[in-house]
């Protein structure tokens, strides 16, 4: 927009070069004046007295540079053509800050001092608050037969996801390892609640014989929300996530593809990286917009349902329906272990609907 107005106003011939500067150098303030605003709010942010050697490492390294880059945002550039290099020095921080958080691990002593110390606490362990009763004679909690929060793992590890969630080890106080992730920048008190839900469905179900008989039940974990933008989740173990089988089946493609054009194409010798699910959505669906003539990707609820079904079902075109059956068939010993899989894989997915039913009959 700054570029647009820039060029509008040079094919102004009433004005002076004078002028011109001035008037550019307004428009890019006040433009702008929201992003320093921003910026300057987490530059305080992060500039507070450091409580941890890994907000300490922070200041050292980034605070100064910082403070550059936003005083240099602020100075309007000298012309439209330089309009763009005023990101310049938040890319070179973006950059170095993105070669750190390619980090799978890191010291909870770093981060998380005071947890890392920790070697005995009366907080019990997330997930099994339950277990707690509180006698009616003085009203005070007994923590006898309580599994609690003995002390942390050190090493914490960094999930290569958007928002980075950190996979927590906790040691209770029965010598056993409860592993929990970490999840920032998103409230998980409607999932807690969900989970809430699902354990009053087991409570009705478990309260009638015929559901028992047919071993109605749905499989829930433990959704611990510490804030309205954190939370810890239960880390289920010995599972194998569906987007982990379609990643896989990705790169099986890809490398055959890559494989066949090989006799005919030598000069590269690594197949192209496999496209993220994000990117072939929105190479998809972008498209499909502009065929509607919404040009701008604006917020997703405003779509079209039309289009979204569109492109949901295009993309699944390209997928075999007999992904998830061959990867349940590949990871068989034999016939009879493959059956087993697939009735207990289709039992555990139908039984929350099947519950449901049930419920809704009674």
């Amino acid at each position: 927009m700054l570029k647009e107005e820039a060029a509008r106003i040079a094919e102004n011939v009433t004005l002076s070069q004078n002028e011109k500067n001035k008037i550019n150098s307004a428009r890019y303030s006040a433009m702008m004046a929201p992003i320093v605003v921003a910026l300057e709010r987490r530059l305080a942010s992060t500039s507070r007295k450091p409580e941890t050697p890994h907000e300490s490492w922070f200041q050292e390294e980034y605070k100064d540079q910082l403070k550059s880059a936003i005083v240099s945002f602020k100075i309007p550039p000298a012309s439209s053509a330089a309009i763009g290099d005023v990101w310049r020095p938040f890319d070179s921080i973006a950059a170095s800050l993105a070669s750190y958080q390619r980090k799978s691990s890191v010291s909870l002593g770093e981060v998380a001092p005071h947890l890392a110390l920790l070697s005995s606490s009366d907080v019990p362990m997330p997930g099994l608050e339950k277990q707690m009763q509180v006698p009616d004679s003085d009203k005070t909690t007994d923590l006898q037969g309580v599994v609690t929060i003995a002390s942390f793992h050190e090493q914490v590890t960094i999930l290569s996801t958007k928002t980075k969630p950190k996979k927590l080890g906790i040691l209770g106080s029965d010598g056993q390892k409860y592993t929990y992730l970490l999840k920032g920048r998103e409230d998980l008190r409607l999932d807690a609640r969900i989970m809430q839900l699902l354990q009053a469905i087991n409570g009705f179900l478990h309260s009638s014989s015929s559901a028992c008989s047919n071993s109605l039940s749905i499989r829930y974990y433990s959704v611990t929300p510490i804030s309205g933008r954190a939370g810890l989740i239960q880390w289920v173990g010995n599972v194998v996530s569906i987007y982990s089988v379609f990643k896989s089946w990705q790169t099986r493609v890809q490398l055959a593809q890559f494989l066949a054009l090989g006799s005919a194409n030598t000069k590269s010798s690594a197949p192209p990286p496999v496209p993220r699910p994000s990117d072939m959505f929105y190479g998809k669906i972008i498209p499909a917009l502009k065929e509607k003539g919404i040009k701008r990707v604006i917020s997703r609820r405003d779509w079209p349902q039309e289009v979204k079904c569109k492109v949901l079902l295009d993309l699944m075109k390209e997928v075999p329906r007999h992904l998830l059956y061959q990867e349940l068939w590949c990871a068989s010993e034999g016939y009879k272990a493959f059956s087993s899989k697939l009735k207990r894989y289709i039992k555990r997915t139908s039984e929350p609907f099947w519950c449901i039913l049930w419920l809704c009959h009674l």
